[in-house]
Formats: C-alpha cells, sequence, structure tokens
C-alpha cells in the first residue's frame, strides 16, 4: 500500500513539476512589463430587461477589450500590440451560424479562381443533365 502511495505522489510530483517548468517558460517569454500589467478600466453593465450585457477593460499594458450581447449573439472588439510592435485589432461576432472573426493581422483566402466561378455559373443556370434552365416570371 505504501508503494502505491509513493508511486501516485511520484506520478503527481512528476504532473506538476511539468506545468511548473512550462509556466517558468511562459514567464521568460513575456516580458516583465506584461507579467506585471494591471487593470486600468473596468466596466460591466448588468443584463437589461432584455438579456443584453456589456462589458469592457483596459490595462496597463496596452490591451483593450468590449464586448456586448445576449444569450443568442454577442459581438466584441480586443486589441493589443504585439511583441514585434504591430498594432492588432480583432473584432467577432458569435451567433447561432458560429463564432466568425475579422482582423487585417489574420490570413486571409486565396482568391476564387476564375475556373470556379464559371463552373458554379454553369451549375447554377443549367439542369443535370446539361439543358439550359427555362427562367419563368
Amino acid at each position: 500500500m505504501q508503494f502505491i502511495t509513493l508511486l501516485y505522489l511520484a506520478l503527481l510530483w512528476s504532473q506538476l513539476d511539468a506545468k511548473l517548468v512550462r509556466i517558468r517558460r511562459i514567464r521568460r517569454l513575456v516580458g516583465g512589463s506584461e507579467r506585471d500589467a494591471q487593470i486600468t478600466d473596468y466596466r460591466v453593465s448588468p443584463l437589461d430587461d432584455e438579456g443584453v450585457f456589456k462589458y469592457a477593460f483596459k490595462t496597463s499594458n496596452g490591451i483593450d477589450v468590449q464586448a456586448a450581447g445576449s444569450a443568442l449573439e454577442t459581438i466584441g472588439i480586443f486589441s493589443y500590440t504585439s511583441p514585434e510592435g504591430v498594432p492588432i485589432e480583432t473584432r467577432y461576432i458569435a451567433d447561432e451560424l458560429g463564432f466568425h472573426v475579422v482582423g487585417r493581422h489574420l490570413p486571409q483566402p486565396p482568391p476564387t479562381p476564375s475556373y470556379i466561378l464559371r463552373s458554379l455559373e454553369y451549375i447554377r443556370t443549367h439542369n443535370e443533365d446539361g439543358s439550359p434552365k427555362v427562367h419563368t416570371l
């Protein structure tokens, strides 16, 4: 029984030690000003009669967060400066259609090739047998 307890404690200690190592690595990567950032502005509006919430906060290291919404839809924006000194601004909406995010720093898909656009137009204007669709008013 003591052996099992010691084995369990050794496993627990190794997991805790691994977490501490990761935390130390993150702290080394993140500068001191980031680690010591303070919240400089914090605003929260309680739910109104329609169930809408609002909140916003800013930190001493330049992070700015704002959001508003309900249980069915939330819109928000957050901004900060990257380690390279580039201003980052991200806008998002979360609703029944999913989570949609926009930001200049995010990768953009390549343009749709013209042959794909022509194919889609053909599909839209032709029946499965290849005959043109007849449009009636």
